[in-house]
C-alpha cells in the first residue's frame, strides 16, 4: 500500500473523510476546543495517515475507533498541529475550505468562538459538514487569545483561593530561613521537615520550589518559588 507523501494528498482525504470538531467545553468555557480528524474503516489506512503527521513533527491521538465502533479515526487536537495542518491543507482543500479558514482565523484572532460555530452552521446548511448536534448551546464570545486569557485568570483565582483556604501562610523569616537552610546548607527535606514542625511536608516543598512550586507567604502574596532562587 503506498504511503501518503504530499499535504494535497491529505488534503484531499480530508475533503472525503475528516472532519473539524468542539469538543466538550465543560472545562473551558471561554474558548473553543478543536480537533481536526480523519475516520477511515481500515486500521492501516488511519495508521498511514497518522505517520504521516508524526514524519513532520505534528503530535496526533492513538489510533481509536468512533464512538459506533464501525471505523478508526486519529485526531490532531493541540493548538500548534490544529492550526499547522489546515494552513497546509488550506491551498488544496474545497469541500472543507471554508471551515479550515475559519478556524485558522479563530486561532489567529481574527474571529470570535461563535463566529466560527456560525459558520460551521452556514456549512452544514449547504450540505457540505455533517450536523452533529449538541446538548449544550456553544456560548464563546471571545477571540481564542481572549478565552485564553481569561481562563488563566480564573485559574489564578481559584489557586490562590485555595492555598488561601487549604495551606499555610510562611512567615517571611521562615520562607528565607528554610531555602537557605537547603540551598546554602544542603539540609535535606526530611531534616527541614522536622525544624518546622508547624508546617506540612507539602508546604515546605513548595517553598523549596517543588510540587506546584508557589507558597503563600505573609506580607508578599503568593510567591511563584521556581523564580525565586
Amino acid at each position: 500500500m503506498n504511503v501518503y507523501k504530499s499535504w494535497k494528498q491529505v488534503a484531499g482525504y480530508f475533503d472525503g473523510d475528516g472532519n473539524i470538531s468542539i469538543s466538550d467545553l465543560s472545562n473551558q468555557p471561554f474558548k473553543l476546543s478543536l480537533s481536526v480528524i480523519f475516520t477511515d474503516a481500515s486500521p492501516e489506512q488511519i495508521s498511514m495517515i497518522r505517520t504521516f503527521f508524526v514524519n513532520r513533527g505534528i503530535r496526533t491521538s492513538n489510533i481509536l475507533r468512533t464512538s459506533k465502533g464501525t471505523a478508526h479515526m486519529v485526531a490532531i487536537s493541540t493548538y500548534e498541529g490544529v492550526l499547522t495542518a489546515l494552513k497546509a491543507m488550506l491551498p488544496h482543500l474545497f469541500k472543507k475550505a471554508n471551515e479550515a479558514q475559519a478556524v485558522i482565523d479563530y486561532y489567529e484572532g481574527k474571529i470570535r468562538g461563535n463566529d466560527l460555530v456560525v459558520l460551521f452552521e452556514h456549512e452544514v446548511a449547504a450540505v457540505r459538514r455533517e450536523r452533529r448536534p449538541r446538548k449544550v448551546k456553544i456560548d464563546v464570545p471571545f477571540t481564542f487569545a481572549e478565552g485564553d486569557r481569561l481562563m488563566k485568570e480564573g485559574r489564578k483565582v481559584k489557586l490562590r483561593d485555595a492555598i488561601g483556604r487549604y495551606r499555610a501562610k510562611v512567615t517571611p523569616e521562615d520562607y528565607e530561613s528554610i531555602r537557605e537552610e537547603f540551598f546554602n546548607q544542603h539540609k535535606p527535606l526530611h531534616e527541614l521537615v522536622r525544624r518546622y514542625p508547624r508546617y506540612a511536608r507539602e508546604t515546605i516543598r513548595r517553598v523549596l520550589g517543588r510540587g506546584r512550586g508557589h507558597v503563600l507567604v505573609k506580607g508578599k502574596g503568593l510567591v511563584n518559588t521556581t523564580n525565586s532562587r
